[in-house]
């Protein structure tokens, strides 16, 4: 006779993709690192989120598939999911909640000649209503500390993106093998949303 497991199936819960799209989130660390580019010497910030609850208020569309793949039709095109109205279906977003996403840094760079190049960084200070000084026109821009953004609730913009893997990567083109992650690509301040404390942040956190 079979051995009765621990481990259970449930068939209604489901494996849900995540998709692009924004999302309710808290800025939960802070880093800085100094690198060598092409364009000169530069200072890299890098932070990490957490997903707020209040994702679940947000919906994303549905398409169809076939275990973890997108079935897609002779075209290459995902097929979409449509409900009784003819439209295409939704779902919450709630499988997101407590999801921790990453940037790829925003860089700052130092040398006069490459300040051209840090519209980026200077737009996510403007995004976070962190206020620089302005000396005829040119802004002096200031290094984010802990204090100014852990904790501060934001909304992300998420995409899709595609690497090399590093062990493939000396690899001819059609040898290479490819995999996708999200990473966040911008940050605007969730007005109205709910600033968290660093013990709130930690509550979470297994020990």
């Amino acid at each position: 006779m079979a051995k009765t497991l621990d481990a259970t199936y449930d068939p209604s819960n489901k494996w849900t993709p995540i998709e692009e799209g924004t999302y309710p989130a808290h800025i939960t660390t802070l880093s800085t690192r100094e690198m060598n580019t092409r364009a000169g010497e530069a200072i890299i910030v890098n932070m990490t989120y957490k997903v707020n609850e209040a994702v679940s208020e947000v919906e994303q569309p549905l398409w169809e598939m076939d275990g973890y793949n997108y079935v897609k039709d002779s075209s290459g095109n995902r097929i979409p999911v449509m409900n009784g109205d003819g439209e295409q279906a939704t779902l919450s977003c709630a499988h997101l909640k407590d999801r921790m996403f990453y940037d790829n840094g925003f860089f700052i760079f130092t040398d006069t000649s490459s300040a051209s190049k840090n519209s980026r960084y200077f737009q996510l200070l403007e995004n976070l209503n962190i206020e620089c000084e302005d000396s005829d026109g040119i802004k002096k821009l200031v290094l984010l500390e802990d204090e100014d953004v852990v904790g501060k609730p934001v909304h992300v913009t998420v995409k899709r993106q595609e690497y090399v893997t590093k062990d493939t990567k000396h690899l001819p083109p059609d040898q290479q093998e490819k995999r996708a992650t999200f990473k966040v690509n911008e940050v605007k301040l969730w007005e109205n949303g709910p600033t968290l404390s660093v013990d709130e942040l930690e509550e979470d956190v297994p020990f």
